[in-house]
């Protein structure tokens, strides 16, 4: 069967399918649903919840009608079942004026708000709620019914092509391929579907752990650049104002192994928020200016590598170049040219090093800050601007370290586990509502006396629903209620020069709030920041919240963070209860992974060169470590059955493949 054959699949809606690296019903197949619509259990409105996502069964009390706010339309409508009412509103949906009656009934699916009486706000019309309907991320042009329809056809049609791990899945319980993939696309009940989704991501864990195998094997058999590193620690310290920690000194020792060995170093470097991973970074880029190679640090956005680059300026003077995509031409052209002809050189910068104009001399060491940022298949573009360079890679994400050592198996492991001496404990509160101003007040007090206070928002405009929550409004309140405080904003839809100019003034004091989206979460240095407010904490997950907060206590003076937010769900609860009770980061980890899972760690979001998606993200801890002994034994085995899985592996993994096979 071809995807052509498919009913309700024309040559435009197959072009779109091509677009998206879907060509033959077992792609398809393998684009799994980006979430589930669950029907089957209605919530009757006097039950309602603040925060809650229900489905409702609800007759039109009267006719819509249909008002404007902020450039937006809004159609509203009154609702209720026999046990109470709500407001159904949808925004820019006017076409609703025509399509809703007073005396209709619907199931509808929506998320509650209780902050202005109870209201549902753009729900789905459910038009069968016997059913778990999947959805599926689709551009514009594809429906959810085409591509219903079309898996149904391709499930009934297609031979699904199993690899052979029948007696893999059996040891454990997992469902055959066949109806693992049925499931997922039509699921018959929650359990099922829970079942069948951790069978694929076993399937797909099991096959990610060999292609690593391979990139390791590959790698540890490659011949690399020999630094010396003779000397060089205690030259460096030398050099260094204040004393390093234990752990920075043991990882220290373990650079200097790795970057000695005759084949490259892939190490990941583990610290938590303010353990000194940056003094790592400066003596693996000072090794490599010794042996006079180039070096590459990358950072995830232009405001931290540009922090970067002014601090290794300091250290290295002129021996240091920033690459970022904001640069004039001219700018450019002088740092491509010093990157083509001299070799003794460090480049600091952003994705613009990924850029085919970028032309290394002789580049023998990458360091990447922020690594889950990244991922594994720009790490591999990176590393094949080289002859084989060495690579460390560093993040603050703390990971216990056991789920580290599955998630990065391609990695050597090193973990700062400890702070530097003088680094300020940060007290953390709960802010109730009623002294919400009473708390601003006060910081107002201490900006006058030069310390400067971050304000975190989880939204950038104003949004029904949502209100006081947004930079918009937050802004707009505060030069209101302090207006001889200078205030600045910082979000992700300004101009990089204009995010610059911003965190710029901040860092010279020329203003002293700064009211910011999670922008801010990675790597901004302003010691003089001794506050910082998020507001809508409990919309944050537990690793962001420990993030935003390790933005101070970074200098001499005593440090707070101050959690706000209004109605929290029980689980919010919880995760506000870690924040408050500790600072360990890799304790705040285990925690989070516990409520939320560990999500897209693997730096893989899709798989393979067909670019469907991949179940990784759904593995629990016991699936991984089943997919861990599983790949050992596969990868230990040169039978033809293993041989083909390893052949699968490399192939739908092709981050791995594009480094294993140079």
């Amino acid at each position: 069967m071809q995807l052509s054959e498919c009913k309700g699949v024309g040559p435009k809606r197959l072009q779109l399918l091509n677009e998206m690296h879907i060509h033959t019903p077992e792609d398809l197949l393998r684009f799994y649903p980006r979430s589930y619509l669950d029907c089957t259990e209605l919530t009757p409105l006097k039950e309602l919840e603040d925060g809650m996502e229900v489905n409702v069964s609800v007759t039109l009390a009267a006719n819509p009608s249909v008002y404007y706010h902020k450039g937006r339309t809004i159609v509203s409508v009154r609702a209720e079942d026999a046990t109470g009412k709500v407001t159904l509103r949808w925004m820019n949906q006017p076409y609703r004026m025509q399509q809703l009656k007073q005396g209709q009934s619907f199931v509808l699916h929506g998320k509650v708000s209780k902050k202005r009486g109870t209201v549902l706000y753009n729900p789905q019309i459910v038009p069968n709620h016997t059913e778990i309907q999947p959805i599926y991320a689709l551009p514009k042009g594809l429906t959810q019914s085409c591509i219903r329809e079309a898996v149904a056809q391709c499930l009934a049609t297609a031979m699904c092509h199993s690899l052979p791990m029948d007696a893999l899945r059996e040891r454990y319980g997992y469902l055959p391929y066949r109806d693992a993939i049925t499931e997922v696309h039509q699921p018959s009940d929650t359990e099922r579907l829970r079942l069948a989704k951790q069978s694929l991501a076993y399937e797909d864990a099991v096959l990610y752990f060999l292609a690593v195998s391979a990139f390791r094997e590959r790698q540890q058999e490659a011949r690399g650049f020999s630094f010396s590193v003779e000397g060089c620690k205690t030259e460096f310290l030398s050099q260094t104002r204040f004393a390093p920690t234990t752990a920075q000194l043991r990882v220290m020792d373990e650079l200097n192994a790795d970057m000695h060995a005759p084949h490259p170093m892939n190490r990941l470097l583990q610290g938590d928020v303010g353990s000194g991973k940056t003094l790592l970074a400066e003596y693996a880029l000072f090794v490599a200016l010794k042996n006079g190679r180039q070096s590459v640090m990358l950072a995830p956005t232009e405001i931290l590598a540009i922090q970067h680059y002014e601090t290794l300026q300091k250290r290295f003077h002129d021996r240091v170049v920033l690459l970022i995509g904001s640069q004039s031409a001219t700018e450019k052209r002088e740092v491509l040219a010093r990157i083509r002809t001299e070799r003794n050189l460090i480049v600091v910068g952003t994705h613009a090093v990924f850029s085919e104009d970028v032309r290394f001399s002789d580049l023998g060491l990458v360091i990447t800050d922020e690594q889950h940022r990244f991922g594994v298949a720009q790490r591999a573009r990176i590393e094949q601007k080289g002859i084989r360079p060495d690579v460390l890679v560093m993040s603050a994400t703390p990971i216990p370290r056991t789920l580290a050592l599955l998630l990065y198996a391609d990695l050597s492991l090193s973990v700062l586990d400890e702070l530097p001496k003088g680094r300020q404990k940060i007290q953390t509160r709960f802010v109730p509502e009623p002294k919400r101003m009473a708390m601003y007040r006060y910081l107002a007090e201490s900006m006058t006396k030069g310390e400067r206070v971050y304000v975190v928002c989880p939204l950038i405009d104003a949004t029904e629903g949502f209100e006081g929550l947004s930079v918009e409004e937050l802004y707009a309140e505060m030069i209101k209620e302090f207006p001889s405080i200078f205030i600045d904003v910082l979000h992700g839809r300004m101009k990089e020069e204009e995010k610059r100019t911003a965190m710029e003034r901040f860092r010279i004091g020329e203003s002293t709030m700064l009211i910011a989206t999670t922008v801010i979460e990675v790597g901004v240095d302003v010691p003089e920041a001794t506050a910082i407010v998020i507001e809508g904490a409990d919309r944050f997950g537990l690793a962001t919240l420990h993030q935003l907060r390790g933005r101070v206590g970074r200098g001499n003076k005593p440090s707070s963070c101050y959690l706000l937010c209004t109605k929290p769900s029980q689980t919010a609860k919880e995760r506000l209860e870690t924040i408050l009770s500790t600072q360990d980061g890799f304790e705040i980890a285990q925690r989070d992974m516990e409520i939320r899972g560990h999500g897209d760690l693997f730096g893989v979001r899709q798989s393979g060169e067909s670019g469907v998606n991949s179940l990784l993200s759904d593995c629990d801890y016991v699936t991984l470590e089943r997919a861990t002994k599983a790949a050992a034994e596969i990868f230990s085995d040169s039978s033809l059955i293993n041989n083909e899985l390893l052949e699968e592996a490399v192939s739908r993994f092709g981050a791995f493949r594009e480094v294993t096979q140079n």
